[in-house]
């Protein structure tokens, strides 16, 4: 029994490596935010100011860059550790799942689409926030997990060890995204909800039932 388990721990274990060694642009994603923060943060503090989602900015004065720039852009050093570790972990499993291309697609539409319904709400609601992060990207991929998940619920069931993990996932990503001071829900709302609408079309629609590496 003992040999049994510590086969399957390795096999995991391999897995994983595997999976990192080719996220390619999960990596290149989380390098770029750490770079972006660090000259941000210490050497051009207006890139901050400038790039922050703004609604009357893109409105008003036609800054639609505003609406991808935010994405690349963190309060703080927690903020940006919270969604790295998100997007190091979901990222890299879903990006082999996915593929490369499709992954970049999914991850900056969330993005873009969370800001997009962020402004809205703003509008409708005569606020005036002030918003960064990629909460709302890394929140598509989660909505596109939780699909899959829900397609392999019965099976899933079966093992105990992996809901457990799955289960300390999900509560981090809900801590980090909901219940951090000054937390954007509607933009990660946003993003949930283009991640998980992809992830029908992908798994459901074009029939995408292989096994998802990192998480089985």
């Amino acid at each position: 029994m003992p040999s049994n388990i510590d086969s399957t721990s390795e096999e995991f274990i391999k897995n994983q490596q595997k999976i990192y060694k080719s996220a390619y642009v999960t990596i290149g994603l989380i390098i770029i935010n750490v770079v972006v923060f660090i000259i941000s943060s210490m050497f051009v503090p207006s890139w901050y100011y400038d790039g922050a989602l703004y609604t009357k900015g893109v409105v008003e004065e036609g800054q639609f860059y505003r609406v991808l720039t935010a994405i690349f852009l963190h309060a703080g050093t927690g903020h940006l550790f919270n969604n790295m570790i998100m997007l190091g972990i979901v990222g890299a499993i879903i990006e082999n799942y996915i593929g490369h291309g499709l992954f970049f697609f999914l991850y900056f539409v969330s993005g873009i689409f969370g800001n997009l319904l962020s402004m809205a709400y703003e509008t409708k609601n005569e606020l005036n926030w002030i918003s960064v992060g990629a909460s709302g990207a890394v929140m598509g991929l989660v909505g596109f997990l939780m699909v899959w998940i829900v397609i392999n619920r019965k099976e899933l069931v079966k093992d105990r060890s992996m809901l457990i993990r799955l289960l300390l996932l999900f509560l981090f990503v809900i801590e980090a995204c909901f219940f951090q001071s000054g937390a954007n829900t509607v933009a990660h709302l946003g993003g949930f909800i283009t991640g998980f609408v992809i992830g029908v079309i992908n798994i459901i629609i074009f029939n995408n039932k292989k096994d998802m590496e990192g998480i089985v």
